[in-house]
C-alpha cells in the first residue's frame, strides 16, 4: 500500500489559518529534519534548544505578513539558515561528545564519524550541506532562498563534500560507501519527546502573539520564564538586547565626552 503524499502547500494553507492540525501536521512532517540541521550546528546545549524553538515559532507569528503558502515556507526555511544562525553566533557552543573521532571509526560507525567530522567545515558549507542533504532541498532552490548565485551555493556544498569524503576515506571508510548512504543512515536522531511536548503546547501561545498580545501583570502562581524552552528563548533574548543597550550607552557616553572635548578646545 503506498503511503499518501504529504501536501505541503495545503498543510501551510492551514498554518496561515492558524490551524493547529495544520501546525501539527508540518511540525511531524519537518521536526526531525529542523532539530538535525540545528543542534549539528549548535549542540543541544540551551541555545540550540532555543534555537529550535524560535524556528516553529516563527513558522506562527510569520503568518501576520505572509500571503500565501510559498511565501510562508520560503520565510520559514530563510529564517532557519540566517536569522538562527545570526542569533547563534553570539554564544556559538561546541558540544563534545561521548566519542572521539578514532573511536567511532574504530567502531566502523561512518554515519556518526561523519557527524564528527563535519565540526571541521566552515558555517557557510556546512549550512548549505545540511540545507541540501538534512532540510532536501535543491542547490537551485537554496540559491533563491537567500538571494545567492547558484554557482556558488554550489562550490560550497562541493567543496563540503569533497572535504568529508576525503576525511572518511583517510579515516578507513570503504570506497564503496557514499557520503550520501552514510549521511541518510545519519538521519534517525530525532528531537527529544520533552521539546516535541513544549512546542506542541506553545502554538496557542504563539497565535495570540501573531494576533497582537495583551500585556498582563505576572501574578505570583504564574511559572517562572526560565522553564522549559521558551524560557530559554527569552533568557537568550534578553542577554542579546542586554548587550546591545550595554554597547549604545558606551556609544553614547563617548560621544558625549567627545563633544565635551570638542567645545573646551574651540
Amino acid at each position: 500500500m503506498k503511503s499518501r503524499r504529504f501536501d505541503t502547500e495545503a498543510v501551510l494553507k492551514k498554518i496561515l489559518k492558524h490551524d493547529k492540525e495544520g501546525f501539527s501536521s508540518f511540525y511531524e512532517r519537518y521536526r526531525g529534519r529542523v532539530y538535525r540541521f540545528i543542534v549539528r550546528q549548535y549542540g543541544t546545549s540551551e541555545y540550540g534548544k532555543a534555537a529550535y524553538y524560535s524556528t516553529w515559532r516563527h513558522l506562527v507569528v510569520a503568518g501576520v505578513s505572509c500571503k500565501t503558502p510559498k511565501e510562508l515556507k520560503l520565510s520559514f526555511f530563510q529564517y532557519l539558515g540566517t536569522s538562527v544562525g545570526s542569533l547563534m553566533s553570539a554564544q556559538r557552543i561546541q558540544e563534545q561528545t561521548n566519542y572521539l573521532p578514532k573511536d567511532i571509526e574504530q567502531d566502523e560507525n561512518w554515519s556518526l564519524a561523519l557527524i564528527e567530522h563535519m565540526k571541521q567545515l566552515g558555517d557557510d558549507q556546512k549550512r548549505y550541506f545540511l540545507f541540501k542533504h538534512e532540510i532536501g532541498i535543491s542547490e537551485a532552490a537554496i540559491a533563491r532562498t537567500f538571494s545567492v548565485k547558484r554557482k556558488a551555493i554550489e562550490s560550497c556544498i562541493t567543496a563540503a563534500e569533497e572535504t568529508l569524503k576525503s576525511s572518511l576515506h583517510e579515516a578507513g571508510m570503504p570506497q564503496k560507501l557514499s557520503l550520501e548512504k552514510v549521511y541518510r543512515e545519519s538521519r534517525v536522531v530525532k528531537p527529544p519527546h520533552s521539546w516535541d511536548k513544549e512546542i506542541l503546547d506553545s502554538f496557542d501561545m504563539w497565535v495570540k502573539q501573531a494576533d497582537g498580545p495583551v500585556s498582563r501583570p505576572v501574578k505570583q502562581e504564574d511559572p517562572q520564564i526560565s522553564d522549559g524552552i521558551a524560557g530559554k528563548w527569552h533568557q537568550l533574548r534578553d542577554q542579546l538586547k542586554s548587550k546591545f543597550s550595554s554597547i549604545n550607552r558606551k556609544s553614547s557616553a563617548k560621544q558625549s565626552r567627545d563633544r565635551k572635548l570638542s567645545s573646551s578646545h574651540n
